[in-house]
């Protein structure tokens, strides 16, 4: 059976992106931290996030801000700021 690009690729993202998650969780245990629990889902971002923190019924959501500039903010946007905006629960910025 043959497929077409268009059917591989997501195929192969997939699997990239759990072995990246994979092997983000197997660095945070290596480092003390127990993970409790990993999720992986692909769509739209800022969506994901959202439908994820209502799914799991978070109290809050905790996330890194890459810490752009006004200007930069204003022109592309902010995954971080539209889910501060958006989000039922409480959302904690954590900055480098």
């Amino acid at each position: 059976m043959a497929f077409s690009p268009m059917e591989e690729e997501p195929t192969r993202m997939g699997r990239e992106t759990r072995r990246t998650l994979d092997d983000q969780v197997q660095r945070r245990e290596a480092a003390g931290v127990d993970v409790e629990e990993a999720h992986l889902r692909m769509g739209g971002v800022l969506e994901e996030i959202l439908a994820m923190a209502e799914d799991l019924g978070a109290g809050v959501v905790v996330m890194g801000s890459r810490g752009r500039g006004g200007i930069r903010r204003a022109l592309m946007g902010s995954v971080s700021d539209s889910v501060v905006c958006h989000a039922h629960c409480p959302v904690l910025m954590v900055r480098k």
